[in-house]
């Protein structure tokens, strides 16, 4: 095993989370696995060189063993088609937990339903001692049943956003427990995702602990600026601890 390979996912007495650049994470909590959102091949790459990816993925799927993969929608750097089978297959015990149109896309792949757990808006989900639970994500018609998740493990809970735009009225929409340690909050202001500022502002409402900035810098087509968001946040969410990770870093959980 690598050194940042090991580094992401050796056990730590404390829950970790690890960029893998774009959108995508990994969560350990104990024995626990968990991959949100990974994107690791050049899947989504057009033939003219459109969402080539800029950055080599930090690691291999088979270089780690995942429990559980989680994906909150369909787009392909989401729900990386390029990969999936090497996440899924007859040596893992992979299982991947997504909305009804990531169920459906993964069934065109042949992935027998026992390894696919369907999770959609307002429902809740127990995968060993972890609780996901699905809100809503405004990806507009972009995606109609994209999902945000709340994960509730170790003691903590994270809230990662997915794909969504900023709406005033998200705190009415979106039911929030009373503590959130860490928001994950996309900041490349395309494709109805929300803008350095619009991030800030969705932080302000979520008042975590630590906020992680992503979806930036994986395809030219896609903004953000990482900086900018923490000059944003430290005007309209300045209690929030802003940690901007590398590709591949590890963040412990407090």
């Amino acid at each position: 095993m690598n050194k940042l390979i090991e580094n992401m996912v050796r056990a730590s007495e404390k829950l970790t989370i690890s960029w893998a650049g774009g959108a995508g994470f990994v969560i350990r909590s104990d024995d626990m696995l968990i991959g949100l959102d990974l994107y690791l091949s050049d899947a989504c790459r057009q033939p003219n060189d459109e969402f080539k990816r800029l950055i080599p993925p930090p690691f291999e799927p088979e270089e780690i063993k995942l429990d559980y993969l989680i994906c909150t929608h369909e787009h392909g750097d989401h729900l990386d088609t390029g990969s999936l089978y090497k996440f899924i297959n007859e040596k893992t015990n992979t299982k991947l937990v997504g909305t009804n149109t990531v169920i459906m896309e993964c069934a065109k792949f042949d992935i027998a339903s026992a390894r696919m757990i369907q999770l959609d808006r307002g429902e809740s989900v127990k995968i060993g001692d972890v609780t996901v639970n699905a809100v809503l994500a405004d990806h507009a018609d972009l995606s109609l049943d994209a999902i945000g998740v709340i994960i509730s493990i170790g003691g903590k809970t994270i809230y990662f956003t997915g794909d969504t735009c900023f709406r005033p009225d998200l705190p009415k929409l979106i039911p929030l427990p009373e503590k959130i340690d860490v928001l994950i909050v996309p900041i490349n202001g395309k494709y109805g995702n929300p803008d350095a500022k619009d991030a800030a502002y969705i932080t302000a409402w979520v008042r975590p602990k630590t906020v992680i900035p992503c979806h930036y810098w994986l395809f030219k087509e896609h903004g953000g600026d990482p900086g900018l968001f923490g000059q944003y946040c430290r005007e309209i969410a300045p209690d929030a601890k802003v940690k901007i990770l590398a590709v591949g870093e590890r963040f412990e959980i407090e």
